[in-house]
């Protein structure tokens, strides 16, 4: 009897990201990954570009999602509503995350028969990549993340995660907005099997559209979550 061939998507929110767009699809392992047996998918779900960047992930032979609108926890939920792959790979497409890793990820989620990987980017942060305020901010709502939830998390805000797609459908995920990244990792280790592992974090190509309410919003969303039980 044949064995079923795993299915690997590669999915990136996106809003304007035409100046990495093209190198972030490039570093994909698309071709190792197919010649160890793998199917593999890339998609983009785009929040509303007003640059090149859905033209040019289409030029590049990667699959568009068109959100409704934008907001990176919303577009994630659409995006993973319409897949049906049995493994995600997750990062910005901003050049900062390290898809060469990618493999090593699908192995151990195999290996380790583990439903979800999420990264830390402070185990090998690059010149430049995070601002003192941006490291500060981070740092904060992972120890906070750690302590309200009991988890075993050095990096909450972390976006390059590598799971099972039904096992996270499996999660009952509510946020639309950046607070959306700590929601997925802190309900994923309270419900499934997980592990977090090191990674390199580059500096982002491209404007950041991070700023001081992503942090406070992400901080007000931990008590709500702890207390409110959202």
């Amino acid at each position: 009897m044949a064995h079923k061939t795993t299915t690997i998507a590669f999915l990136f929110p996106t809003l304007n990201e035409e100046q990495a767009i093209i190198s972030t699809i490039k570093s994909i392992p698309s071709d190792y990954l197919k010649n160890q047996g793998y199917s593999v998918k890339t998609f983009v779900v785009d929040g509303g570009s007003k640059d090149k960047t859905i033209e040019l992930a289409k030029k590049a032979g990667t699959t568009v999602i068109i959100s409704p609108k934008k907001g990176y926890g919303f577009q994630y939920k659409f995006a993973l509503s319409k897949l049906t792959s049995d493994i995600v790979v997750t990062g910005d497409a901003d050049g900062t995350y390290p898809f060469s890793v990618a493999p090593d990820l699908i192995k151990l989620i195999e290996k380790e028969d583990l439903d979800f990987i999420t990264t830390n980017r402070f185990y090998n942060l690059g010149k430049g990549s995070m601002s003192l305020i941006h490291n500060l901010g981070n740092r904060i709502l992972s120890v906070l993340t750690v302590l309200l939830f009991r988890i075993n998390l050095k990096d909450s805000q972390s976006g390059m995660w590598c799971f099972k797609l039904a096992k996270v459908k499996e999660l009952d995920l509510k946020d639309d907005d950046m607070a959306f990244s700590e929601e997925i990792k802190i309900k994923a280790f309270q419900n499934l099997r997980c592990k977090e592992v090191g990674i390199s974090y580059k500096r982002r190509i491209g404007k950041s559209k991070l700023n001081i309410n992503h942090a406070f919003k992400n901080l007000y969303f931990l008590f709500k979550l702890r207390f409110k039980n959202v």
